[in-house]
C-alpha cells in the first residue's frame, strides 16, 4: 500500500487558501470554491508517515497538556534559517506557537506556528553553532 497524498480539513477553506498560498507561499495548483477544495505544489518533498503522541507534542511546544482541540496535524518544513524564516512567516499572519529554539535531542533548531485551522507547522535547521571560549 501507498500513501497518495495528505489532506487536510479546514472550517474556512477561503481562509485556509490564503495561509498555505500567501503566508507558506505554496503555489496553488487547483482550487474550486463550490466543493470546498484546493490543491497546493509542495514540490519535490517526501512523504513520511509519522506518529507522535499527543503528550511527547504538549512537551514539544511547551504546553503543560495538549490542546484541547487535540491538534490533528503536524507538519514539518525544512529551511535553511530558522530564524530568519520565522520572523518572515509571522510577519506574514502565521500564529505563533513556539519561538525558534535549539532541540540538542532532535539535532535541530526548530520553531512552530500554526495555521487558522490550528494544524501545527514546525520549521526546522541546523542547530546554531556554539563556540566555546578558549582557557
Amino acid at each position: 500500500m501507498k500513501l497518495a497524498y495528505v489532506v487536510l480539513l479546514s472550517d474556512d477553506v477561503p481562509a485556509a487558501i490564503r495561509f498555505w498560498r500567501d503566508v507558506m507561499r505554496l503555489p496553488l495548483t487547483f482550487s474550486d470554491e463550490t466543493i470546498g477544495y484546493a490543491a497546493f505544489d509542495t514540490g519535490s518533498a517526501g512523504l513520511a508517515l509519522s506518529i507522535y503522541s499527543r503528550s511527547g507534542l504538549a512537551t514539544l511546544l511547551g504546553e503543560a497538556t495538549p490542546a484541547p482541540t487535540g491538534r490533528q496535524m503536524y507538519l514539518s518544513f525544512p529551511v535553511e534559517d530558522v530564524d530568519t524564516a520565522y520572523a518572515e512567516l509571522i510577519e506574514r499572519g502565521a500564529t505563533p506557537v513556539v519561538k525558534p529554539q535549539d532541540v540538542p535531542v532532535q539535532q535541530a533548531r526548530l520553531a512552530h506556528f500554526s495555521s487558522p485551522d490550528g494544524h501545527v507547522i514546525e520549521i526546522s535547521g541546523p542547530m546554531r553553532e556554539t563556540t566555546t571560549p578558549n582557557a
